[in-house]
This record gives structure tokens, C-alpha cells and sequence, in this order.
């Protein structure tokens, strides 16, 4: 007997499930938790893929004959395929497989990255597999778009089927139905003894019911009914689900995200997409007006509080002004935190990262008179500007553009990790000539820089560094979802679908009265026994000298 059990457990479709539920959590846990598996892994790696591999081809047996036996039944394709999608076992199966890849996707592989960023966190073997297999932007893969476009043809396939019945039962004439001796076979009534009918269709509409009510000689009928649309409710989620799956879909299709570096004061609208860097134009350009590195002092000075001597110089956010910047006009402005994205329309613009271009954003310049100077350096000076890489400076009868940057002269590596130490060289126009004038942090260098170029020997002026600061550039990540809005609306669907399923249920009571005595017979979609000991107690209270004549409650 127990044997028996055991083989029919096998065979059946909980058993396939459980076995793959089993399977893909040990090979989760081996690929993303064990850094060197073991003996033990291994061993229960092989127990629960000989589990999985027994309960699949058992399934696919099974599923084979069956297939076989319904294609024989129905004698055409089309029969055939709709009820293969009408199954509640291929909804299970799909359903199960989109948690397992949408788990894979949000929580364990970071999506969209570099394959080096793979390669780097899994090692060469993972990371190939990874990438063959789609499971770097699994979300916009061919086989995920598939599984959501099969449930969603499952579910209105299922609902399809199953609607024109429950839509007869609860709606349909047949619903209304005399409680005679023909009724009574199936619907099998109690009996009880009454003082007056009125008292039964009292309580029945103050319980909530609609009553109709039909004599036929000697006999009443009565026939009670309330929340009848709740048996809709079920469909009121299928085509919230749908709406969600639609949104889903729409985002898996024709959604991006993206990173898009900008420099400071600089615009853009070109999007690195996916590991390839794909190149994505934005149907509007960003422009970084200002980029701002809040340490911790800062932040205690924006909210008025206290904050350690040893911590105040320490970075604890980063800010960037933004402006949209549509068809060379300025639509919308706002600021991006980390943490606190700038939405414009169906795009999201988050703050993912920052660093140094190796530009200057702004560098003070003291123009000195080299003639005048051997005779008195203050009445020398002619005067100051301030220049910034991708701009051009006028000055005097000069114009004045940044042509390069080094940031640490000594060290340019520890340059572009913010140890400044830097050398500009300026392109400058003058009288039609251009000239390349060196512009270092130390002016001693930068008097003997010039002194060795002999260029610049009939170049009347010579430039000292006033003041140096870098250019930064903010690296954005854009995402663009345009099924979000279907999905909200799906989901407030789902919510007044499960309010509607979960919350009314549908009931019925049929009374024939014949005298003193009334049989009733009841119907309830959901808690029915519950229902029925509740209905009867109720009305012996308003019959507290009556008594049973045939039947029990219970």
C-alpha cells in the first residue's frame, strides 16, 4: 500500500514541481553562496538532479500519452491546442520558471553590465555562461518576452473557458429555479416549521439578499440571491494580470536603461546601453549645470546639526543639477541625489556615479606684462580671466581657449584620483598667430617653463594660475519605462479584483413554503457549511417556539 502511494506520488505533477523547486535552489546556492563546493554539494547536487530528472521525464511521459489521448479526443488541431493552453499544470510550470529567472535577474546577477564586471565577480567560467544564456539582461531576453506572451494566452484561454458556465450560473435564468420535488434531488433542502413566510423574507432582506417571491396554490415559492458579481471577481484579476503582463511586456520590448556620462557644464544626450555600450540617442539632452560633492560638515550644515571634527571631510553624497534641454530650449530643471531621482515624463534619471574628466571646470588666470615686470612686478599685472576646458575666454585683444590638462604633473594617476598638482596648456590667439602658453600650479615653474620655450619669446605676456578647479562629470543612469503607468493601472485593477473575490460572496436560498412548514435549501460560493448553521440559527431566534420536522441543521 505504502509502495503504491509512493509511485503515485512520483507520477504525479507536485512531484515534478517539487523536484525542480529543489533542484534550482541547490544550483543557486552552489553558483552564488558556496565559493568552492564541496563533497556534500556535490553530493546533494546529484540526489536532487536525479530527483528533478526523474520527475521530468515521468512528467514528459505522462504528458506525452495525455497528449496523445486529448488529440485522438477532440480529432482536431485547434481543440487540441486550446485546451493544451486551458491547462492549469503549463500555467503552474510557467509561472514557476518567470519566478526563478525574475529572482536570477533582480537579486543575484546585477543586470545590463560590462563582461568584464561579470568576469571580475564569477570568474571566466560563470560569466560565458552567463552571457550565452541572456542572464545579464534577462528581463529583455527572447525566452522571458516568451513565457509572459504563453501566460498570458494560458490565462485567456483558461478564463474563456471557464466564464460561460459560472457566467449561466450567476447570471442566466437557470439561476432562478422553483424549489420543487425535481429541485430537491439535487439541492437537498431542510425542512423547518414556521409561524409566517414574512419573517423568512425579513430576515433574507436584512441579511442583504434580493428576494423574488412566486405562489403557486397552496405553495410559495422564494428565491434569495446577493453578491453575485463576486464570482467576477476572479476575472476582474485575470485582466488585471493581463494589463500588468501588457505593461511588462511593453517595458521588456520598447523599455531602455542606460548610462550617460556628462560633464560639468556640458550637455549630452547619447545613452551607453547594455554590456556593448550600445550607442541610444535620448529624445531630449541633459545638461549638468552643476555638479557638488557634499561631505558630511556640509550636510550638518544644511540641517543645523553637529557632526565630528574626524567626519566632517568625509564624502557623504553626491549632487548634480540638471536641465532638460528639448529642441535647444530649456523644458524642466531639477536635482539628482543618490537616492532621489529627477523624473521627466517616462524617464527616470538616477545619480549611479561620478569622477574627474581631467578637464578644468574653472581656472583663475593673472596676466603679467613680461617688459614691465623687470620694472615693477604690481604695475605689471594686466589683469585676470578665468577659462574652462570646452570654452573660449576673450581677453584684451586675445582669445583665450584650454587646449590641455594634466592634474598632477608629478603623478598624473593620482591626478585623476584628486591629488591636484596641475598644468594647463592655453591656446591663445593673438595678432593671427597662435601660441601654446604653459600655465603651472607653482609659478617658479611656470617662469621657467616659458623661459625655455623660445615661441614665446616675442609673446608679451606671461600667465600665472590664480585658482584651479577640476571638471567633474556626473554618470547618470537613465531608465525609460513606458509600460510603468499600464502596470499601476493593473495593479489598482488586481486590488479591486481580489477586493471583489475576496470580500462578497456569492449566496443563494430557495424556499418552498407549504403551510407551517418551509423547506430551504442553500448555496454559498465560499464558506457554505458556515453559512448554512448561521442562516438557521438566525431563524430559529425569530422562531424561538418553533421546532425541526424533518431534517437537521447540522
Amino acid at each position: 500500500m505504502k509502495l503504491s502511494v509512493m509511485v503515485s506520488f512520483i507520477q504525479s505533477f507536485g512531484f515534478f514541481v517539487a523536484t525542480l523547486i529543489l533542484f534550482a535552489g541547490v544550483v543557486i546556492y552552489g553558483l552564488f553562496h558556496l565559493e568552492e563546493p564541496n563533497l556534500v554539494y556535490w553530493s546533494i547536487f546529484g540526489a536532487s538532479a536525479l530527483l528533478f530528472v526523474t520527475g521530468l521525464g515521468v512528467t514528459l511521459f505522462r504528458g506525452f500519452k495525455d497528449l496523445i489521448k486529448d488529440y485522438r479526443k477532440h480529432g482536431n488541431l485547434f481543440g487540441f491546442v486550446y485546451d493544451l493552453f486551458a491547462s492549469l499544470k503549463l500555467a503552474i510550470f510557467i509561472m514557476l520558471l518567470l519566478g526563478i529567472l525574475s529572482m536570477l535577474g533582480s537579486t543575484y546577477i546585477q543586470q545590463l553590465q560590462p563582461f568584464e564586471a561579470y568576469l571580475d565577480k564569477f570568474g571566466p567560467t560563470k560569466a560565458v555562461w552567463f552571457w550565452k544564456l541572456w542572464l545579464n539582461d534577462v528581463f529583455h531576453s527572447w525566452y522571458y518576452i516568451t513565457l509572459i506572451v504563453l501566460l498570458a494566452v494560458n490565462l485567456i484561454v483558461c478564463s474563456i473557458k471557464r466564464l460561460p458556465r459560472i457566467w449561466r450560473q450567476t447570471f442566466g435564468s437557470e439561476r432562478v429555479i422553483k424549489l420543487d420535488e425535481r429541485a430537491e434531488k439535487h439541492l437537498k433542502p431542510i425542512s423547518v416549521r414556521i409561524k409566517d413566510p414574512k419573517d423568512i423574507i425579513n430576515l433574507l432582506v436584512s441579511k442583504g439578499f434580493r428576494v423574488f417571491k412566486e405562489e403557486e396554490g397552496n405553495r410559495v415559492y422564494l428565491f434569495a440571491e446577493k453578491g453575485k458579481y463576486s464570482r467576477l471577481g476572479v476575472y476582474i484579476v485575470h485582466i488585471a494580470l493581463l494589463v500588468i503582463m501588457a505593461g511588462a511586456l511593453i517595458d521588456a520590448i520598447f523599455g531602455v536603461r542606460g548610462f550617460l556620462p556628462v560633464p560639468e557644464g556640458e550637455t549630452s544626450n547619447i545613452m551607453l546601453v547594455g554590456a556593448d555600450d550600445k550607442r541610444v540617442k535620448l529624445p531630449f539632452a541633459i545638461h549638468l549645470k552643476e555638479f557638488k560633492i557634499i561631505t558630511y560638515g556640509d550636510e550638518a550644515q544644511e540641517k543645523g546639526i553637529r557632526v565630528a571634527e574626524a567626519f566632517k571631510d568625509a564624502i557623504a553624497s553626491y549632487r548634480s543639477k540638471v536641465e532638460i534641454i528639448n529642441s535647444g530650449e530649456k523644458v524642466a530643471e531639477g536635482t539628482v541625489e543618490v537616492n532621489e531621482p529627477f523624473v521627466f515624463r517616462s524617464y527616470r534619471i538616477f545619480q549611479a556615479s561620478y569622477g574627474l574628466t581631467g578637464g578644468v571646470r574653472e581656472m583663475g588666470v593673472v596676466v603679467v606684462d613680461k617688459d614691465k615686470a623687470q620694472k615693477d612686478v604690481r604695475e605689471a599685472i594686466v589683469g585676470r580671466f578665468t577659462v574652462g576646458s570646452g570654452k573660449v575666454t576673450e581677453f584684451k585683444d586675445m582669445l583665450i581657449s584650454v587646449e590641455k590638462v594634466v592634474l598632477n604633473i608629478n603623478n598624473p594617476q593620482a591626478g585623476m584620483q584628486g591629488q591636484l598638482a596641475p598644468a594647463v596648456v592655453l591656446k591663445v590667439l593673438w595678432k593671427r598667430k597662435a601660441y601654446n602658453i604653459p600655465v603651472v600650479y607653482d609659478p617658479q615653474i611656470t617662469v621657467m617653463v616659458y623661459s625655455e620655450i623660445k615661441e614665446l619669446e616675442d609673446f608679451p605676456y606671461v600667465f600665472f594660475m590664480d585658482g584651479f578647479s577640476p571638471q567633474f562629470y556626473s554618470g547618470f543612469q537613465v531608465s525609460f519605462h513606458p509600460g510603468t503607468n499600464v502596470i499601476w493601472l493593473g495593479s489598482i485593477v488586481l486590488v479591486l479584483g481580489m477586493m471583489v473575490a475576496f470580500y462578497t460572496v456569492h449566496r443563494k436560498v430557495w424556499v418552498r413554503i407549504e403551510g407551517d412548514t418551509a423547506k430551504i435549501a442553500f448555496y454559498s460560493h465560499k464558506f457554505r457549511e458556515e453559512f448554512r448553521k448561521s442562516f438557521l440559527r438566525e431563524l430559529e431566534e425569530v422562531h424561538a417556539h418553533g421546532q425541526t420536522a424533518g431534517g437537521s441543521a447540522d
